[in-house]
């Protein structure tokens, strides 16, 4: 009879799908960015998108937590843990391909931006060519301004990090900045730089703007079904417009 009831138990979870019975939580991984994802004065995770991947985890029963960490690690968490998810990763061609992608929650509008009383006569990314434009090493952005022609012969300047970026721009070591503006003062201010002194010169619309839910290639299947038809329902439920709403963000904001 034991037998019968150890047989029985083993083989109701082999019916189970593998997330169910998973004893590994799910990280959820994404840099220091206010409003969507920070750490408070605690240390603990709080933002838009924190709020909503914990509403995604309690619709779909999956267990998981939220870590805020450098982007360059959360990008080698992200590709060497299976049950690693990023927060908040922009989609991309090239992204398609290596990660899975669960839904956007959010649009990062990229602009030029620079010193305000520098001026410059711009209608679009071509014509900031000969101008000297910048981003940081290794990011999308690179890949996008050599694509569209820029050269580190001619107009093109790379910084190893974001802060050594925007303290070349003040320093005036590069004309112009690619970047998006969500937390742009805050992250000024927090290095010492004036934001009153930065505006938004051009909005570069072809540029990739939406934030996805971005999970590894290997994890299982049906529990990449299951968040992101959990996150497919607390938008059609207003859970998503109430969040924007708590957080006063909207989608075309920035």
């Amino acid at each position: 009879m034991r037998a019968c009831i150890a047989l029985l138990a083993w083989l109701l979870m082999l019916a189970l799908p593998t997330s169910a019975w998973s004893s590994a939580p799910l990280r959820f991984v994404a840099e220091d960015l206010y409003p969507l994802h920070f750490a408070d004065s605690e240390k603990q995770p709080q933002g838009f998108l924190v709020d909503v991947v914990n509403i995604v985890l309690a619709q779909c029963r999956c267990q998981g937590q939220v870590e805020i960490m450098p982007q360059a690690r959360a990008f080698k968490e992200l590709r060497t843990t299976p049950n690693t998810l990023m927060i908040s990763l922009l989609k991309t061609p090239q992204r398609e391909a290596e990660f899975i992608f669960l839904g956007s929650v959010f649009n990062a509008h990229a602009y030029l931006v620079g010193l305000k009383e520098r001026q410059f006569k711009l209608t679009d990314l071509q014509s900031a060519r000969g101008l000297r434009v910048s981003t940081v090493r290794g990011y999308y952005s690179h890949q996008y301004l050599q694509k569209a022609g820029f050269s580190l012969q001619h107009d093109l300047v790379l910084a190893p990090e974001p802060a050594s970026l925007m303290k070349m721009l003040y320093k005036q070591r590069t004309d112009l900045v690619l970047t998006n503006t969500l937390s742009l003062d805050k992250e000024l201010r927090s290095i010492g730089l004036d934001p009153n002194r930065l505006e938004k010169k051009v909005h570069l619309p072809e540029f990739p703007s939406e934030l996805h839910i971005t999970a590894n290639k290997k994890l299982p299947a049906d529990l990449a079904i299951r968040l992101r038809q959990s996150l497919k329902a607390i938008k059609a439920s207003g859970q998503y417009q109430a969040l924007l709403n708590k957080w006063q963000l909207t989608l075309s904001a920035y």
